[in-house]
């Protein structure tokens, strides 16, 4: 019944796989490559990472994986609807079918990313390298885990209703993002009102700043709301397209 959204899945899964491996394999053979580093102990050997920046640093990754799938359920509406809704199943079904293979997915590549992260940090650090840090950090490690589920939620909410251009919504997204970040800079007391106000939705601003009106774990954790209320209207929107 998930054929198509598998299949799809399925390619950008092993497109990810291959890209992160490959930065792995190299970040593995510099290390042991002739003249670049000396190859008789770990000379980073005083280096200690957090389970957390190795969370967080996996996380970020994905975030741009997650910039592809977004665009799943936007792909249905562009010569696949009238076959997805022949299904016997319903349109809020089907869509949080989609979610739950796209979400899935990411959770894959998450734990794949931080394998790989482990293996260079081994490698170049040494395992004793990664320590699992305070319950606190876990915690916010783990919480800002939501933040490619975010970009997903922006993502599928602003393409589920287009049949065209949903490259374009993907595209212009990053750009989008940054920019209204950026308008903490601008010397204006109007325009710092609204980036405060835009702070709460913006997923980069959420899962990179520490405010001083919410613990960082509770910014992570708005975030996760927030995508659930992003879901929830891409979830709508899909539901009342019409052929």
């Amino acid at each position: 019944m998930f054929y198509m959204p598998y299949l799809r899945v399925r390619n950008a899964v092993l497109i990810y796989a291959y890209i992160v491996s490959g930065i792995t394999l190299f970040a593995v053979a510099l290390r042991f490559w002739p003249g670049a580093l000396h190859s008789d102990g770990h000379e980073l050997s005083n280096v200690h990472v957090d389970l957390t920046m190795l969370l967080s640093g996996s996380a970020a990754l994905v975030g741009g994986f997650a910039t592809v799938l977004g665009l799943n359920l936007a792909s249905e509406n562009d010569g696949h609807l009238e076959v997805a809704w022949t299904k016997p199943i319903s349109r809020e079904g089907y869509a949080l079918g989609v979610f739950a293979v796209d979400i899935g997915a990411m959770a894959v590549c998450l734990l794949f990313t931080l394998m790989c992260l482990g293996i260079v940090v081994d490698v170049y650090a040494g395992g004793q390298a990664v320590s699992l840090g305070s319950g606190n950090h876990v915690l916010g490690g783990l919480a800002f885990c939501g933040f490619p589920l975010c970009v997903y939620a922006w993502i599928t909410a602003l393409s589920a209703s287009a049949k065209r251009n949903r490259g374009t919504i993907a595209g212009m997204f990053w750009p989008l993002m940054i920019a209204v970040a950026a308008l903490h800079f601008v010397p204006v007391a109007p325009i710092h009102a609204i980036a405060k106000a835009l702070f709460y939705i913006n997923p980069i601003e959420l899962y990179t700043t520490n405010s001083h009106e919410a613990a960082p774990v509770g910014n992570y954790l708005w975030g996760w709301a927030v995508s659930a209320a992003l879901l929830v209207v891409a979830l709508a929107q899909w539901r009342r397209l019409e052929l």
